[in-house]
């Protein structure tokens, strides 16, 4: 009898935790409360009374966050389910969770969504995670079929190395895949950015680009990230892309949608004439970081056996032309950071000659454009000039840090570091001295 008495105790007296109180009396307190509450108010307690009573199974799937900011370059929303679109002079996002993973409190996050995010701040987005579709404003234009991609086309665009590295090359990745098949949501629009680059976005969207800044409509999609993944400055990270895509095949997409031959040698070598000289490109430059002796420049250059091309690009120039005539190129030539962009438009194998300013910056010219060059199987060739050749010594002097210690200078940091080698800081070629380079760069043409 005694043992029996012990097993009725173990069946009837259930042991309940905190949560199963919380339960308990959350349902209660619902049933009580049904008869005096709207149906819509009815159908939010009904969702969160299944939310609850499903966290405690093994098999629940837990809630993901939708925004991740921990990345150095770039911060994230990724949304998927019921997503709402509104913009003019506030863009903000609506997130509605399903039903199952309802939150009893909204969260909500601002932040300027541009690909490259310590340098350049630009119209901030609000993102809000909602607690229901009750709060959320009504859908006017339903694209729940398709994706979208929300991001900023201000910021340092303007700058061809930041079009490609904080927007295209981004944008190109997360596209790609997709086959046309996303819309691009953009705040801080730029007709300019989409005229001149349209090629590049007819082939990555099938669809309008909506200007958020103007406009009036609620769109509504099941799945949009707000802002763009970014590897790293101007370059690929193939470990994280599709079909680990790098930098070779970037190029060669790029030359592909400019309609720019594939597989081909360099011009030199494809012009049978036995006094067809090697053609190369110098970039004229009128701001900071351009020749101060250039005549001098172009006579060296002509006397060593090249063609030479002497441009100045501009921001409006019809990209398609000039893609064609750097591709008529052996060789791109310039100060580093002056257009040195357009080495995307160059054949396999052409070179890439870098005059790299004086402060000891070698490192951040590797860092944005020589690593870069021999991952899309270019020839390179680095010239750092020497502080006689810089217009740094006359304006301060040989005892001044920025001469004496750049090391000092650069250990400063980047406000430093940019302010004297990068934005103070012009050219006066010793054609002596730089003289070996060019007949360096005409037999590594040769070879």
């Amino acid at each position: 009898m005694g043992s029996s008495k012990g097993s009725a105790k173990e069946i009837w007296l259930p042991i309940f935790t905190k949560r199963s109180w919380f339960i308990l009396l959350l349902i209660i307190g619902s049933f009580l409360s049904l008869a005096v509450l709207d149906s819509s108010s009815q159908d939010f307690i009904f969702r969160t009374l299944n939310y609850y009573t499903n966290q405690n199974t093994e098999d629940a799937s837990p809630i993901q966050p939708i925004c991740d900011f921990s990345d150095i370059r770039s911060d994230i929303c990724n949304m998927t389910g019921d997503i709402r679109t509104q913009g003019k002079d506030i863009a903000t996002v609506f997130f509605v969770p399903p039903p199952d993973k309802l939150f009893l409190e909204e969260q909500q996050w601002n932040f300027s969504p541009y690909p490259h995010k310590d340098l350049c701040p630009t119209k901030n987005v609000t993102v809000k995670h909602l607690r229901g579709p009750q709060n959320a404003p009504a859908c006017t234009i339903q694209s729940s079929t398709i994706p979208a991609f929300l991001f900023p086309l201000a910021g340092l665009t303007g700058n061809p190395w930041h079009d490609f590295t904080d927007i295209l090359i981004p944008l190109f990745l997360a596209s790609k895949p997709l086959n046309g098949e996303v819309q691009f949501v953009i705040i801080d629009y730029r007709q300019w950015f989409l005229d001149k680059y349209n090629l590049i976005f007819k082939d990555i969207t099938r669809y309008e680009v909506i200007n958020l800044d103007e406009d009036n409509e609620v769109r509504c999609y099941s799945h949009l990230m707000v802002g763009l993944p970014n590897h790293k400055d101007f370059g690929i990270d193939p470990d994280r892309a599709f079909d680990r895509f790098d930098m070779f095949k970037f190029r060669m997409y790029i030359r592909s949608i400019f309609s720019l031959p594939a597989d081909v040698d360099i011009p030199h070598k494809m012009d049978p004439r036995p006094d067809k000289k090697p053609k190369l490109m110098l970039f004229h430059r009128s701001g900071i970081r351009h020749f101060l002796n250039e005549p001098e420049v172009v006579e060296v250059v002509e006397k060593n056996g090249y063609e030479l091309v002497l441009i100045e690009p501009q921001r409006d120039d019809n990209l398609t032309e000039f893609a064609k005539l750097v591709d008529s190129c052996d060789v791109l030539m310039g100060v580093h950071g002056a257009a040195l962009t357009n080495i995307l438009f160059l054949r396999t194998n052409a070179l890439m000659l870098q005059i790299i300013p004086y402060g000891h910056i070698e490192y951040y010219a590797d860092l944005f454009y020589g690593r870069q060059a021999i991952e899309m199987k270019l020839r390179k060739i680095d010239y750092s000039i020497s502080a006689e050749e810089s217009s740094l010594l006359e304006k301060y002097g040989w005892d001044h840090p920025v001469i004496k210690d750049p090391d000092g200078v650069n250990a400063r940091g980047w406000r430093d570091r940019k302010r004297y080698y990068w934005y103070e800081q012009d050219v006066r070629l010793n054609v002596t001295r730089f003289e070996p380079v060019l007949v360096k760069a005409l037999e590594l043409l040769k070879e």
